[in-house]
Protein backbone atom coordinates (compact mmCIF):
# COMPACT_ATOMS: atom_id res chain seq x y z
CA UNK A 1 0.00 0.00 0.00
CA UNK A 2 1.27 3.58 -0.84
CA UNK A 3 2.31 5.82 1.79
CA UNK A 4 -0.47 8.34 1.48
CA UNK A 5 -3.20 5.44 1.05
CA UNK A 6 -2.29 3.97 4.24
CA UNK A 7 -2.59 7.09 6.18
CA UNK A 8 -5.67 7.89 4.50
CA UNK A 9 -6.42 3.91 6.09
CA UNK A 10 -4.92 5.03 9.61
CA UNK A 11 -7.10 7.97 9.34
CA UNK A 12 -10.62 6.77 8.31
CA UNK A 13 -10.00 3.81 11.20
CA UNK A 14 -10.27 7.09 13.70
CA UNK A 15 -12.77 8.77 12.77
CA UNK A 16 -15.64 9.61 15.15
CA UNK A 17 -19.31 8.06 13.93
CA UNK A 18 -22.63 9.01 15.27
CA UNK A 19 -22.52 4.90 15.98
CA UNK A 20 -19.19 4.78 17.96
CA UNK A 21 -20.13 7.87 20.23
CA UNK A 22 -23.55 6.09 21.16
CA UNK A 23 -21.46 2.83 21.65
CA UNK A 24 -19.01 4.25 23.81
CA UNK A 25 -20.58 7.57 25.59
CA UNK A 26 -22.75 6.05 28.02
CA UNK A 27 -19.94 4.01 29.80
CA UNK A 28 -17.39 6.21 29.43
CA UNK A 29 -19.86 8.90 30.80
CA UNK A 30 -20.60 6.70 33.67
CA UNK A 31 -17.04 6.35 34.31
CA UNK A 32 -16.65 10.04 34.40
CA UNK A 33 -19.29 10.47 36.71
CA UNK A 34 -18.38 8.25 39.22
CA UNK A 35 -15.12 10.66 39.42
CA UNK A 36 -16.55 14.11 39.03
CA UNK A 37 -20.33 13.17 40.83
CA UNK A 38 -21.77 16.22 39.20
CA UNK A 39 -23.59 15.56 35.56
CA UNK A 40 -23.06 18.77 33.63
CA UNK A 41 -19.13 18.85 34.88
CA UNK A 42 -19.16 14.80 33.56
CA UNK A 43 -20.61 15.84 30.17
CA UNK A 44 -18.00 18.79 30.06
CA UNK A 45 -15.23 16.03 30.78
CA UNK A 46 -17.33 13.69 28.23
CA UNK A 47 -16.78 16.21 25.35
CA UNK A 48 -13.43 17.00 26.33
CA UNK A 49 -12.73 13.00 25.93
CA UNK A 50 -13.84 12.48 22.61
CA UNK A 51 -12.56 15.80 21.12
CA UNK A 52 -8.92 14.75 22.74
CA UNK A 53 -9.47 11.21 21.35
CA UNK A 54 -10.40 12.11 18.21
CA UNK A 55 -8.68 15.19 17.12
CA UNK A 56 -5.73 15.51 18.88
CA UNK A 57 -3.83 11.38 19.76
CA UNK A 58 -2.89 9.92 16.55
CA UNK A 59 -1.75 7.60 18.85
CA UNK A 60 -5.85 6.79 19.09
CA UNK A 61 -7.13 3.92 20.49
CA UNK A 62 -3.97 1.94 22.17
CA UNK A 63 -5.70 -0.84 22.54
CA UNK A 64 -9.43 -1.17 22.18
CA UNK A 65 -11.50 2.31 21.70
CA UNK A 66 -13.49 1.89 24.86
CA UNK A 67 -10.19 0.93 27.01
CA UNK A 68 -9.02 3.88 25.34
CA UNK A 69 -11.47 5.92 26.26
CA UNK A 70 -12.25 5.47 29.36
CA UNK A 71 -8.17 6.01 30.24
CA UNK A 72 -8.78 9.57 28.94
CA UNK A 73 -11.94 9.68 30.64
CA UNK A 74 -10.25 9.04 33.79
CA UNK A 75 -6.72 11.15 33.49
CA UNK A 76 -9.14 14.37 32.59
CA UNK A 77 -11.72 13.23 35.34
CA UNK A 78 -9.17 13.63 38.25
CA UNK A 79 -7.61 16.34 36.49
CA UNK A 80 -10.80 18.40 36.73
CA UNK A 81 -11.03 17.33 40.48
CA UNK A 82 -7.70 18.35 40.92
CA UNK A 83 -8.70 22.12 38.94
CA UNK A 84 -11.69 22.57 40.77
CA UNK A 85 -10.60 21.42 44.30
CA UNK A 86 -7.45 24.14 43.91
CA UNK A 87 -10.12 26.78 43.07
CA UNK A 88 -12.48 26.30 45.74
CA UNK A 89 -9.51 26.41 48.40
CA UNK A 90 -8.13 29.46 47.25
CA UNK A 91 -11.43 31.15 46.18
CA UNK A 92 -13.67 29.53 48.58
CA UNK A 93 -16.03 29.06 45.84
CA UNK A 94 -16.63 32.60 45.09
CA UNK A 95 -16.60 34.24 41.72
CA UNK A 96 -13.55 37.06 41.88
CA UNK A 97 -14.22 40.52 41.75
CA UNK A 98 -12.05 42.79 40.29
CA UNK A 99 -12.13 46.26 41.51
CA UNK A 100 -10.99 49.66 40.52
CA UNK A 101 -8.55 51.29 42.97
CA UNK A 102 -8.33 54.54 41.75
CA UNK A 103 -12.42 54.45 41.68
CA UNK A 104 -13.97 56.48 44.68
CA UNK A 105 -17.71 55.33 45.76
Amino acid sequence: MAPDKEEENKQSKRKLTPELYDMYAPPVYGKILSIVHKGPIAGKVLEKVFVSAYSNNPTFPLRSPLMSLVDIAHEKSKKTIKALTIFNECCSGKSIGIKDKNKTT
